[in-house]
């Protein structure tokens, strides 16, 4: 979270530097689409390397060299070839590499005490069962249906994608539970029954969080603690 904040806000910076920069012809104008996807990609390919993401790491090297091309010379096997070449070789460093493993920070009730800490903290039986929730998308486009008895936490997470979480067939456990949600360069839909209390708290980079429908005002109603976080995108809650 801190490190996606601090590449943000370093972007925000050198684009105030160049747009004062070009005003006062100090610089000399650049071009800002290419500026914003090259950011972007760059992001990718770091993150990748980071999480041992191969297929998003190598897909986001090759859409970068492919936007400079004629700068290293390989006009003649852009757009194609490089992405085949691309495909085949992110595919085997996952067969020889592997995904790194990742240690997943949720919230969960221990004794009827709210705690934080890794799935590896919670029983077994608690994760299988859907008392506990996580999605992490990227460059991709999925949905999730929560189908809980026992729903306690969710953690959610899109970057660069569109996601679609289903809350309406889960029971909130023990009267309350949370549901973190951060959206990144994309559109995230959360579906939550309106039958449910709920408090939110937004915090926005250049992103917009929107609320649809009402939740239940019942003191006496299942309570949904949400903690929604957009940047450069948009965050949609539905109470329906």
């Amino acid at each position: 979270m801190r490190e996606k904040k601090l590449g943000i806000g370093l972007a925000m910076i050198m684009i105030a530097i160049n747009i004062l920069g070009t005003s006062l012809g100090i610089i000399p104008e650049i071009p800002w689409i290419k500026i914003i996807f090259t950011f972007c990609f760059a992001c990718g390919v770091i993150y990748g390397l980071k999480e041992r993401e191969f297929f998003t790491c190598v897909m986001c090297a090759c859409m970068l060299a492919w936007m400079y091309e004629d700068y290293l010379g390989i006009s003649d096997i852009a757009p194609f070839p490089l992405f085949i070449a691309g495909i085949f070789l992110a595919i085997g460093l996952n067969m020889i590499i592997g995904k790194k493993k990742k240690i997943v920070q949720i919230h969960y009730k221990d004794n009827g005490e709210w705690k934080e800490g890794s799935i590896d903290d919670v029983k077994k039986e608690e994760w299988t069962d859907g008392r506990h929730v996580s999605l992490e998308n990227n460059f991709n486009s999925t949905s999730k249906y929560v189908n809980s008895a026992a729903f306690s936490s969710a953690k959610l997470e899109n970057d660069f994608g569109s996601a679609n979480v289903y809350f309406n067939n889960a029971t909130v456990y023990n009267g309350e539970a949370t549901i973190d949600l951060e959206n990144n360069f994309g559109k995230m839909n959360i579906y939550i029954p309106n039958t449910w209390r709920a408090s939110i708290s937004q915090n926005s980079t250049f992103g917009h969080v929107s609320i649809h429908g009402e939740p239940n005002r019942d003191m006496d109603a299942p309570h949904v603690i949400i903690k929604a976080e957009s940047n450069f995108g948009e965050l949609n809650i539905f109470f329906e």
